[in-house]
């Protein structure tokens, strides 16, 4: 089913009519991808974790939101000291990072392997494979950089080709497309298991009906 909603998701219009019963699959797929990053990282545990940045901790506005997430993201992660003091946000966005995933050390110290991630669902995610910058981020918003710089991830329910794929991994890090996504893909939270199939099953209606039409 996972295999299905990635390959309906990287053709569908993401731009109009995208949502259906309510859901975006943009988010759904952030979601996803945050439960099958921390599955490569390990699996969850109380010194690993994972955190869909844009939509982590509701807030009265965004720029409430992005400062009160990366306080609780330097608090995950053991490091950072928090937000730096005078730093200007980002406005609408969330500094391009979709994803945060983490496995820290029981003894406190800094140097924790640490993930920025960056999902694209639309036609155009090859023009996005090297806008996060995960040190960039780090020197931007945290008091204090992290002693280990982040890796880059980037995830896309695209099968990408083998003729580029050592150009995209060396643009945009760690590339996890759909196939790559699918052997992680287990243990999925309910909630989002079921938006996902709700969303797929609406998309799906939509084709039919569309095909039925023409």
């Amino acid at each position: 089913m996972l295999y299905t909603f990635f390959l309906v998701a990287s053709r569908a219009d993401m731009d109009a009519q995208r949502k259906l019963e309510g859901l975006d699959p943009t988010v759904i797929f952030e979601r996803l991808c945050a439960d099958i990053l921390l599955n490569f990282w390990g699996g969850p545990s109380e010194l690993s974790g994972a955190m869909v940045f844009g939509t982590a901790r509701e807030r009265a506005s965004h720029n409430s939101k992005f400062e009160s997430n990366i306080e609780h993201l330097c608090s995950s992660l053991r490091e950072g000291r928090g937000w730096k003091t005078g730093a200007r946000k980002p406005g609408a966005g969330d500094g391009k990072l979709d994803i945060v995933v983490w496995r820290v050390f029981s003894d406190g110290r800094s140097g924790g392997l640490v993930g920025f991630g960056q999902c694209k669902t639309g036609v155009h995610w090859k023009t996005h494979l090297t806008r996060l910058r995960p040190r960039g981020f780090c020197q931007k918003y945290f008091q204090k950089p992290l002693a280990i710089d982040p890796i880059g991830v980037y995830m896309v329910p695209h099968r990408v080709e083998g003729s580029e794929w050592d150009d995209h991994t060396g643009e945009a890090g760690l590339l996890l497309d759909r196939c790559r996504l699918v052997q992680y893909g287990y243990n999925i939270s309910k909630d989002v298991f079921g938006d996902c199939k709700i969303w797929l099953a609406a998309a799906l209606k939509r084709q039919r009906e569309a095909k039925f039409t023409l």
